[in-house]
């Protein structure tokens, strides 16, 4: 018996990784029958991403279990709800005879509700294996300050302005319906404002105090295993942690890849943004590409739930329109992109694997992306899937370039094609499955 629990995710994060994972273990462990903890709505994702790669796996069983949410993750309430859900999900463990289990994702405050649970006689000798994601990134913070990220210069108001104006200018009866709807929510959301606010300062109180390093190295013992998603992680994870003594593990992200997508055959070049972006970035990136003088067409398509301060620049597509998108529609609005855009900073992705990396992979996109540890580990000098740069100006350049001269970029982008398809022969999960083993493997 094979259990796993995703004690985070409740709709469509991570749930390719996760699927990996989920794959990876039933080929691990063919005749283990599975039993997964998760959210109902990631339980349905789950299940469309293997359907979609046509690896249908019969010996799953899903258990319905209700996390806490996300904002409540760092608070008193948050310690006690993960502290009576893990006891119910370590019971059933010990009910069924095993007494191991694969944690697609953590925090500091999953690791603290363990480890106080695993002091209890009973649950002492339960192991549990974890996959690191963006929390690992507090390592490198010597005292915890709150990520602020800078503003798009561009006002709420005339943000707000410019969704009233779409709402008057549609043509359908129920217009004033709408535009009410619209002017309540907003008025809501300015209501709540304080009040979140409040418990932000107080969510950081408990971020101060469970610290990532801290409650990896609290009472650390062989029944704990880590999984870093690339071999980058934890050359600069070494730099912080002792990885040997906290059981450190590598598997490059395990990724389901489907039947690649052909090669785009555009009259002018289409850059996409797909799934989570960096909307300030790209914002400054736009400013710069909107100052040059482009003769040529081209297309930036944003197909992400994430669009803010897109709007007022030209040759933009937005997919999404700031709504969630399904990846059913994700994956409609792909066929014809030449070539995915990344505007994640050195700062980003030292101690994490981005996700979009393997989108980019799955789909045989070429990639186009600032110089950051998590993409040039990934962007090889010897065997490139596409192209890294410096800063934004260099980056607009390399746009503006291959805007106007996309006929002569076709052949190159063909070749990054090529070199992907290697890649992922590498990268499959199919193929690390002795390593998968040795993470789930204590004694």
């Amino acid at each position: 018996m094979i259990f796993i629990c995703e004690p985070q995710c409740k709709t469509i994060d991570h749930e390719q990784v996760n699927s990996g994972f989920i794959y990876g273990l039933h080929l691990a462990y063919p005749e283990e029958k599975i039993l997964f903890f998760a959210h109902t709505r990631h339980f349905e994702a789950i299940k469309n991403v293997l359907k979609n790669g046509k690896v249908p796996i019969d010996n799953i069983e899903h258990i319905p279990t209700n996390f806490v949410d996300e904002h409540k993750f760092y608070s008193i309430g948050g310690i006690i709800s993960y502290y009576f859900t893990f006891k119910k999900i370590f019971n059933k463990i010990l009910s069924l005879n095993t007494n191991k289990i694969f944690f697609l994702s953590n925090n500091p405050v999953i690791l603290y509700t363990i480890k106080k649970l695993k002091q209890e006689t009973r649950f002492k000798n339960i192991s549990c294996t974890f996959v690191l994601h963006g929390e690992l990134e507090d390592i490198a913070n010597a005292n915890y300050k709150a990520r602020r990220a800078p503003k798009i210069k561009y006002s709420q108001d005339s943000n707000f302005k410019i969704k009233l104006i779409k709402l008057f200018n549609n043509p359908k009866k129920e217009i004033l319906k709408k535009v009410l709807l619209f002017i309540t929510r907003r008025t809501i959301e300015k209501i709540k404002r304080p009040f979140l606010k409040v418990y932000s300062q107080y969510s950081l109180i408990f971020k101060k105090i469970f610290r990532v390093k801290k409650m990896m190295m609290w009472q650390h013992s062989n029944h704990y295993h880590y999984i870093a998603l690339s071999p980058h992680i934890v050359k600069n994870a070494k730099k912080y942690l002792d990885i040997d003594y906290l059981n450190f593990y590598t598997i490059i992200m395990p990724t389901i890849f489907t039947k690649p997508l052909p090669p785009a055959d555009n009259q002018f070049i289409k850059f996409a943004v797909f799934g989570y972006g960096d909307s300030v970035q790209m914002y400054k990136m736009l400013t710069l590409l909107n100052k040059k003088k482009i003769p040529r067409p081209y297309e930036i398509r944003i197909i992400s739930m994430d669009n803010k301060g897109t709007q007022e620049f030209p040759n933009i597509t937005d997919i999404g329109q700031g709504k969630v998108l399904s990846r059913k529609d994700m994956e409609k609005a792909l066929p014809d992109i030449d070539v995915f855009i990344n505007l994640y900073d050195e700062n980003r992705h030292r101690f994490g694997c981005s996700a979009s990396i393997f989108e980019a992979f799955a789909y045989l996109k070429p990639v186009l992306h600032l110089s950051n540890d998590g993409y040039n580990y990934f962007n090889k000098p010897e065997k490139p899937i596409g192209f890294h740069t410096e800063n934004l100006n260099e980056y607009v350049e390399k746009m503006c370039d291959m805007i106007e001269n996309y006929p002569l970029y076709k052949n190159k982008l063909r070749m990054f094609r090529e070199n992907m398809l290697k890649y992922r022969e590498g990268y499959a999960i199919e193929n690390n499955l002795s390593e998968l083993r040795r993470t789930f493997t204590f004694g």
